[in-house]
């Protein structure tokens, strides 16, 4: 091991050690510092959860990770109807959360165990139109979806994925980005949760209707197009979704807002399929480059093919001109 390493491991061994003196002043100060306390599986994010017997801790240390917002957004989805877990105490300053536990069955381990994905799926549907349907204002005022959001997120696949580009090529990507982002057609907007996927979706079997449909990870909310969080859904980077089932978990979504134009749905639909897998490129890239976690390039083929199919869509004609051109 070179000095540099050696440095690296010291201080990562330094800050785990005084996270853990911090997480275990916020148990003692709840009166839960006698009680095991069993790590979760870590994932793409600095957060990490424990298992507690009759809660989850979350560690979020700053200012890798902000707690105020998960709170905050728990709170409004919760009020909103959706099942999320509840905030029993929190130390904002220091990056902890004592959260209700949904349980440990994900839709993942709920379709190994045989349960019906049309049932689960069905189910996040129902929690997503019924949020669109109670929630069509911003009184929250969470921070919108603007060009700058987006083409900063899409921008991380030509910083990571490892194209040669000169600087034309990299202006040009931004340039077609913000004119298909300026002509998206005006869909309506709700919140957003950002990453309504089959590993932050809980089957909640116990609990009625649309609330047994688990949400979690959704701290980086913000407020966009209803189409996203469709797209999260459908367009899964871990998992294979069918065209032809995406395509009539659609359809349900549309016979729920029957003055929606399906042309126009399509094409906004499309148009942050496109920006969302761009950007998962560039991200799971970033992660096994930067963060030593190549486990995440297993996914890449998955991706580019939910990226091709959307930019299939005419009105995104200049991306796919673009990606021919640079990435084929």
């Amino acid at each position: 091991m070179n000095v540099s390493s050696a440095l690296k491991d010291g201080k990562a061994d330094f800050l785990e050690d005084e996270r853990a003196l911090l997480r275990n002043a916020f148990l003692k100060r709840e009166g839960l510092e006698k009680e095991p306390l069993n790590p979760l599986p870590v994932d793409a994010s600095k957060r990490r959860y424990f298992r507690l017997p009759h809660a989850l801790l979350m560690d979020a240390p700053p200012p890798h990770e902000k707690t105020i917002p998960f709170q905050r957004i728990s709170e409004f989805l919760e009020d909103a109807g959706l099942s999320v877990p509840r905030i029993y105490a929190a130390d904002h300053v220091h990056g902890f959360l004592l959260l209700e536990d949904l349980g440990e069955i994900t839709y993942r381990k709920a379709i190994q165990k045989g349960i019906s994905e049309t049932l689960l799926y069905g189910e996040t549907l129902k929690a997503l139109i019924h949020l669109h349907q109670q929630v069509g204002e911003n009184k929250f005022d969470f921070s919108l979806y603007t060009f700058e959001t987006f083409f900063k997120e899409a921008e991380i696949f030509i910083d990571w994925y490892g194209l040669s580009l000169v600087q034309k090529d990299r202006q040009d990507f931004k340039e077609r980005w913000r004119d298909v982002y300026e002509n998206q057609p005006a869909l309506p907007q709700s919140f957003v949760l950002r990453d309504v996927l089959i590993d932050n979706l809980l089957w909640l079997p116990s609990r009625i209707g649309l609330k047994r449909s688990g949400f979690i990870d959704f701290q980086d909310g913000l407020w966009g197009p209803i189409t996203y969080d469709l797209v999260s859904l459908l367009e899964d980077a871990r998992r294979d979704i069918s065209l032809t089932f995406a395509q009539g978990m659609l359809d349900i979504y549309l016979q729920a807002f029957p003055s929606l134009k399906k042309e126009d749905f399509l094409a906004s639909y499309s148009l942050w399929g496109a920006q969302r897998c761009t950007k998962i490129l560039g991200v799971f890239s970033r992660l096994a480059k930067r963060d030593g976690k190549p486990q995440y390039l297993s996914h890449l083929p998955r991706v580019w093919a939910y990226l091709e199919r959307d930019l299939q869509h005419p009105s995104l004609k200049p991306l796919r001109e673009w990606f021919k051109r640079v990435a084929p």
